[in-house]
């Protein structure tokens, strides 16, 4: 009923990629810089290699930093994924937060843009468009799914409403291009959406000196 064997193997490939483009920029240093309210920032985002479909954290993310998403506009047939997977295999995944036109989906109330990063995990953002009739929208979905699979929830109209066959088959929006704008990464999709991102980091330096 999911996806179909070529949007797993694409799915394969695009895990793969992710994983070798970690291994590849662990080396590299992850740059912070000191912003108001006493934490250091980083914009250090990596895109996969091979389809520029999926972004991962700077590598030197640990556990107490946060990431900070902010979907600037996203169209009415696209949701935003973060995902997260224990490693080392990342054989299933759980969505930690998705975002439709509205704004953040799901029941939880939840008033922080804000996420922590938990230990012995990776994080994937990506992006899926499911076109619908009608032009509503999924304000629900599963937690658990595999990686790069996204699951939306919702009533029986809705569900014969909308292409989910034909959104697991394309995979994940590409993007178009991305850049760094000050401290944070921006990126747009393929289709005009946008999303600004940038890693957290406690200053315990600052808060030191400050008690001194």
């Amino acid at each position: 009923m999911y996806p179909y064997r070529s949007s797993r193997y694409l799915r394969a490939l695009l895990i793969a990629a992710l994983f070798s483009c970690a291994a590849t920029a662990s080396s590299t240093e992850t740059h912070f810089a000191p912003v108001y309210g006493g934490y250091l920032v980083s914009a250090d985002f990596n895109l996969d290699a091979k389809n520029h479909a999926v972004i991962s954290p700077p590598t030197a993310m640990r556990p107490g930093d946060l990431l900070r998403i902010r979907p600037l506009r996203l169209n009415n047939d696209e949701y935003l994924i973060l995902q997260k997977c224990k490693l080392p295999d990342c054989t299933q995944s759980q969505v930690v937060r998705a975002w439709n036109a509205l704004g953040r989906m799901g029941p939880d109330l939840l008033i922080s843009n804000k996420v922590p990063i938990e230990a012995d995990s990776t994080y994937m953002l990506w992006m899926q468009r499911i076109p619908t009739r009608g032009g509503n929208s999924f304000s629900l979905y599963e937690r658990n799914s595999p990686p790069l699979v996204f699951r939306p929830a919702g009533s029986p109209q809705i569900v014969s409403a909308s292409d989910l066959d034909g959104a697991r088959e394309r995979g994940p929006t590409r993007i178009d291009r991305s850049s760094t704008v000050g401290t944070a990464f921006i990126a747009k999709f393929e289709g005009g959406s946008v999303v600004r991102m940038q890693l957290l980091r406690p200053n315990t330096g600052a808060a030191t000196v400050a008690l001194r």
